[in-house]
């Protein structure tokens, strides 16, 4: 027993991070996205045998845990599109690498606060008030720099489509 748990920490406990994350980022809210990921953690274990298959565990982790966040969603908001949130759910993950350099690029284009907030918060799971202690500023002025950095992001990105 004790070495499958320790192989199941080797292959699975080590994408907990990006699972936060991308719950995180998909439902906004920092303890919705500890339960789905915990939840998440619950199937992965009960279907560890069946699992000795997967080739891309991290892929897959990922993919477990935006179908259950577009679970959640949608059973608290019924009248978000099914096909909007189907393919969000469905996305293919061969481009990540190239989507994560991107998005590196546009990170480090942004100013130095904005830069700071967003990494501390997404990259080091730092929470608020923490990263609010760490900047000697308040809590509302990080979520300002994160909306902020949020709103730049998006309109690099609908430039950088146009292109």
């Amino acid at each position: 027993m004790k070495t499958e748990t320790k192989q199941f920490e080797a292959d699975y406990l080590v994408h907990q991070p990006a699972m936060q994350r991308m719950a995180e980022s998909l439902l906004g809210n920092e303890d919705e996205a500890a339960d789905v990921v915990q939840d998440c953690f619950v199937t992965l274990w009960s279907e560890r045998k069946k699992l000795k298959k997967v080739v891309n565990r991290e892929a897959w982790c990922i993919t477990l845990v935006k179908r259950r966040c577009v679970d959640l969603m949608r059973r608290r908001h019924p009248s978000v599109g099914a096909d909007y949130l189907a393919n969000l759910a469905d996305e293919d993950h061969s481009d990540e690498d190239e989507r994560l350099q991107l998005a590196l690029r546009f990170l480090d284009s942004l100013p130095e606060q904005q830069q700071k907030v967003v990494r501390l918060k997404h990259f080091d799971n730092v929470d608020t008030t923490t990263i609010a202690r760490t900047l000697s500023t308040s809590e509302g002025n990080v979520y300002t720099l994160l909306s902020r950095a949020y709103k730049s992001i998006k309109q690099m990105i609908l430039d950088y489509e146009k292109e």
